[in-house]
């Protein structure tokens, strides 16, 4: 956590128990993003390395092109990225009430 109270998605991997699929955002993307995986960790496992950046490996996410996360199903446009810096403060996480204004 860094000192405005933000988390990362190494960090919020952790506190979601140590499983994928919790949602992200980042101010710039018009979207919502689903993490897939971290690469070399597999679901349920800790992360290496020292918090809060873990080693910094890459993160796979899903990027939905939605307003909100209830807007999501099978037929969202979306599309996969990775993300080499998942160790920064620039990935919020968002929960089921999030809504794009």
């Amino acid at each position: 956590m860094d000192r405005n109270g933000l988390i990362n998605i190494y960090e919020q991997y952790c506190l979601n128990n140590y499983r994928y699929g919790f949602f992200i955002r980042e101010s710039t993307w018009k979207s919502i993003g689903k993490v897939l995986f971290i690469v070399g960790i597999k679901e349920g496992d800790n992360l290496k390395g020292n918090p809060p950046y873990f080693n910094n490996p890459k993160v796979y996410v899903k990027l939905f092109y939605a307003f909100s996360i209830g807007e999501i199903n099978r037929n969202t446009n979306s599309r996969v990225i990775k993300i080499c810096d998942g160790g920064t403060y620039r990935y919020q996480s968002v929960d089921e009430n999030f809504r794009f204004s």
